[in-house]
């Protein structure tokens, strides 16, 4: 036989299951790729699957952490039950600013370079920017002064703004602090608005009238660490990447050390205490006391996350973490290059599937299928820093394998009954041939 002959006789045989199985099989295949795809994406976004999704990405993102894990740049200083629902702060809504003006005080003089507040101050009357409640003003003035003196200290102050949408231009909104940002150097802002997918760090928005805004956590990297953050936004994704999570339980004291305080808190400590727990931290102010009553109702500001539920502000010294080590944010995979390794992963599962095998071994191939998802995604965070989102694939080479299964199964049930039919069909013919005989 010819080296052409033998050729063709290898590539019969090779290909013999895949012909086997004929034309509807691959175009029902086809059509499952397809509604697998859709169905895929459709669930991706679901609520049904979003705690599942958060805590398979957090364990995926512990595969690659190394060392301990807690906050190596922030510190907090979340109002609690203590504080709001004290003399101090009369549980008002729109937070004492003379009192958070006693506690940025505090900071300034304990030598925290930077402090953001996670705390609205939006303008009540959003037509008037500079106006606020006659009964407010002063505490206003008294809370300026004292990030006048950050300023002159020479550290830096982050406040919180928010956005609304109009039309399809997003528009910051006015807070009461806008006409003073001018004669306030060390003073930016940042958006508090946090992504759809939480998995990613809130990045730059583009604003009405052509220029962009950064989220807190951005703002705050901005100015303790600028390369840090010309490496983030000089991307495409504008910094919306995917990061490393930190939990509560990751915020808790170890070793002596505290990462989590009250102002309560502050107002025990000394100036030398104050001093050590903070003066090498970026501080994050926020709340996190019960909205009803003293420790009753539900918490101010928790937000569901990959780390499990978690105040705000908590939320935001995360995603600084994340920002901060050059190998805790992850770049997105492209949504082209994820589809197409969607499709080569269950086309070779289908390819599998058409083999004349065990239907143990087809499972087997779902397994391996999925062991390899996991594989290559801690691949490339580890090695290229890019996040591919196995959530999909799975989902669509699940639907496939099952689908495929369940036609099988009907296929072999079919092929029974026909046996069956064929079975009775013999016996009848026999009892009739066995009926003439005698007769």
């Amino acid at each position: 036989m010819s080296f052409p002959q033998r050729a063709a006789a290898l590539f019969r045989k090779a290909t013999h299951p895949i012909v086997r199985k004929g034309w509807m099989h691959w175009a029902r295949f086809a059509v499952l790729l397809l509604i697998g795809s859709y169905i895929g994406h459709i669930l991706s976004e679901s609520d049904r699957f979003a705690d599942w999704r958060l805590w398979l990405y957090q364990k995926q993102m512990r595969w690659q952490r190394r060392g301990a894990v807690y906050p190596k740049y922030t510190a907090l200083v979340l109002l609690s039950d203590e504080d709001y629902w004290s003399e101090q702060y009369q549980a008002r809504s729109k937070l004492k600013r003379d009192k958070l003006a006693a506690l940025l005080d505090r900071l300034n003089a304990a030598g925290v370079n930077t402090v953001a507040f996670d705390v609205f101050m939006d303008s009540p009357h959003q037509e008037s920017p500079d106006y606020d409640f006659p009964d407010y003003r002063a505490e206003d003035q008294v809370f300026f002064q004292s990030l006048g003196r950050m300023c002159a200290a020479g550290r830096h102050v982050v406040l919180a703004t928010e956005f609304f949408w109009e039309g399809d231009d997003r528009v910051e909104a006015h807070s009461i602090y806008d006409s003073h940002l001018p004669s306030l150097p060390c003073v930016t802002n940042g958006h508090v608005d946090l992504p759809d997918d939480m998995r990613k760090v809130p990045g730059q928005v583009d604003i009405k009238g052509g220029r962009t805004l950064d989220s807190l956590s951005l703002a705050i990297t901005r100015v303790t660490d600028p390369i840090a953050y010309n490496n983030l936004i000089q991307n495409e994704d504008k910094g919306y990447r995917f990061a490393q999570f930190l939990t509560m339980e990751d915020f808790s004291t170890r070793d002596g050390r505290q990462f989590v305080f009250s102002d309560a808190d502050l107002q025990r400590m000394s100036p030398l205490q104050l001093h050590q727990a903070l003066a090498d931290r970026i501080v994050i102010v926020g709340g996190h006391f019960h909205i009803a009553a003293l420790n009753e109702g539900p918490w101010v500001d928790v937000e569901d996350s990959p780390g499990g539920k978690e105040p705000g502000a908590m939320l935001h010294a995360g995603y600084v973490e994340a920002m901060r080590d050059p190998v805790s944010t992850f770049t997105p995979i492209s949504d082209h290059t994820a589809e197409v390794l969607e499709w080569m992963l269950a086309l070779a599962l289908a390819l599998l599937g058409s083999l004349e095998i065990h239907v143990g071994w087809k499972w087997g191939g779902f397994v391996a299928s999925f062991l390899a998802s996991v594989v290559m995604t801690y691949a490339l965070m580890q090695n290229l820093g890019i996040f591919l989102d196995f959530f999909i694939p799975i989902l669509m080479i699940l639907l496939h394998t099952v689908t495929e299964a369940i036609l099988d199964m009907r296929h072999e049930v079919r092929h029974l009954k026909h046996q069956l039919h064929l079975h009775h069909k013999n016996v009848r013919e026999d009892h009739h041939e066995t009926t003439s005989s005698a007769s």
